[in-house]
């Protein structure tokens, strides 16, 4: 993707002040460079894509087409992948909240079912005595201590009991089995030494509750880092794993476990290691300020638009042709449309800026989409760009003043 002012004004002639890039083609990149990955040392292995860090259709689409899992965690992700066409049994169905209804037709519809408390093993047990004929398959998310100071608030307690009653009850119905096992942990640092040990531990725990036969599948979760550029990385007080690092850490141990055995499918759901580095956004520089020893440019964007919790990769495309601009003084703070103090998309800003130069904020691919909330401004059109043909063509377009009411009784 070849940016300028002259590309992102016709841009903005066609879609506005402010839009997301999407650049497709980088996604499948990441997609196939993560599952090589791990495949070189662990062949069967799939990913799972997370739904709910970037559900731009066009994404998953594509990792339909790339041959991954839908990894939804509602029913609302559930409908998604279906009307995109992602059949049932391609589905990974997550999340701690699964309704009766939604929970058994998953379940019949032959999607991937991890279950994530003693209530949702009810409903499966309930539907298993109302349909006796029937082979119940689901899978169990676990929690078990990974050395974190925080206890995870997910899944079914290992080291309590809970798949001991599990494995007991559904022995006793029998026409209930558990294909595979889950488990996903939140960590800060995303470290290698926590995947190593969750594999672990879940390794174990399949050894305690498959002795006679393998899993269908081992889920490992995700949450890792994606592919970042140097600024970005040092804002990082500690080594950001490659995705081979990750893939030596987790493929190795089942590589090792089963070798020589059959080997259940290894799942993992990365989110914002495959979508993060994808987007872009573009906000206009609409006005310039200077308060006391303070200098300020507006930008057609706010922090709610690129979730900026590091200080995000920028670049500013100036029209260099414009012999009248006007710069501003420096440092300058570029700042947000939205009415709060601390909507600042990036303070000091050490280059200084003109009204009518485009800021390019990288790295908002991930949640940025799904956390946008319809706060003073509608939510902003979102670009595809397509490398092969050099084609920019709508993904989503821009948000309505009757879009964000149409729910409300005026």
């Amino acid at each position: 993707m070849k940016l300028s002012w002259q590309v992102l004004q016709d841009l903005e002639k066609k879609y506005g002040e402010c839009f997301y890039l999407l650049d497709l083609s980088k996604f499948q990149q990441n997609y196939t460079q993560f599952l090589d990955c791990f495949r070189s040392i662990y062949p069967n292995t799939n990913i799972g894509y997370s739904y709910k860090t970037n559900y731009i259709p066009k994404i998953c689409k594509s990792v339909f087409e790339l041959g991954g899992y839908a990894e939804v965690v509602s029913q609302m992700e559930y409908d998604l992948a279906i009307k995109i066409g992602v059949p049932p049994s391609r589905i990974i169905f997550n999340g701690p909240l699964k309704y009766t209804q939604d929970l058994e037709q998953a379940v019949l519809a032959g999607s991937i079912v991890n279950l994530d408390s003693l209530q949702e093993v009810q409903i499966i047990c309930e539907l298993a005595q109302r349909l006796p004929t029937q082979q119940i398959l689901v899978g169990l998310r676990c929690n078990f201590d990974i050395g974190t100071d925080r206890i995870s608030r997910f899944g079914l307690d290992v080291e309590g009991g809970d798949l001991d009653y599990i494995f007991k009850r559904f022995a006793e119905l029998g026409n209930c089995q558990v294909r595979g096992l889950h488990c996903h942990f939140n960590t800060e640092q995303r470290s290698l030494e926590s995947y190593a040990l969750r594999t672990k531990k879940i390794i174990e725990t399949t050894d305690r509750y498959f002795p006679d036969r393998s899993p269908e599948y081992i889920d490992v979760g995700g949450g890792y880092f994606g592919q970042m550029d140097d600024n970005l990385r040092k804002q990082f007080d500690f080594d950001i794993p490659t995705y081979q690092e990750y893939a030596q850490v987790i493929a190795t141990q089942l590589k090792q476990r089963f070798a020589g055995s059959i080997q259940p499918e290894l799942i993992i759901e990365p989110g914002v290691a495959l979508v993060a580095n994808v987007m872009k956004f573009v906000g206009k520089v609409v006005s310039l300020k200077t308060m006391r020893s303070r200098h300020l440019a507006l930008v057609t964007g706010s922090i709610h638009t690129v979730k900026p919790s590091k200080q995000l990769p920028l670049t500013v495309y100036k029209n260099e042709l414009d012999n009248a601009r006007i710069e501003s003084h420096t440092p300058i703070d570029l700042v947000g449309y939205t009415c709060m103090e601390h909507d600042c998309l990036y303070p000091e800003y050490p280059v200084p800026v003109s009204i009518g130069d485009y800021t390019v904020f990288d790295n908002v691919g991930a949640y940025s989409i799904v956390f946008k909330p319809p706060f003073i401004w509608p939510s902003p059109p979102i670009v595809s760009y397509d490398s092969t043909l050099n084609l920019y063509t709508l993904a989503r377009r821009q948000e309505t003043t009757q879009d964000v009411f149409a729910t409300y009784e005026i």
